[in-house]
């Protein structure tokens, strides 16, 4: 495949604000690019981002894929959103932080208090 028809596939672009653990830093962002399938969610993109790209990113990988146990939750362009429920389309932009009402340990994971 050349790289026209390469930049031709549907993707998505998912920046994740990055905190670091028990530390005075202040987050950061990581961005990144991955090609779109159908039925994507935002946690199967996680997942796909840890395995193939970054295996630093800290995030819950349990999930129910039914939006019941909760264990998934973040924010997704600032709304509270179950990464295991959340569908993405191709050409989706979006910004990933961890949930708001709980304190961050390292970056989308957060206590549960």
């Amino acid at each position: 495949m050349d790289r026209e028809s390469e930049s031709l596939k549907p993707y998505v672009e998912i920046r994740i604000c990055r905190h670091p653990p028990a530390s005075k830093e202040s987050p950061s962002e990581s961005v990144y690019r991955l090609d779109y399938y159908e039925g994507m969610t935002l946690h199967r993109a996680l997942e796909e981002i840890y395995r193939k790209l970054d295996p630093t990113l800290a995030f819950r990988p349990y999930r129910c894929n039914k939006g019941i146990c909760m264990s998934c939750l973040v924010s997704v362009d600032r709304k509270r959103r179950q990464s295991c429920t959340t569908f993405l389309r191709p050409g989706d932009r979006i910004l990933v932080e961890p949930e708001k009402e709980h304190s961050p340990i390292r970056d989308l994971v957060t206590a549960f208090e």
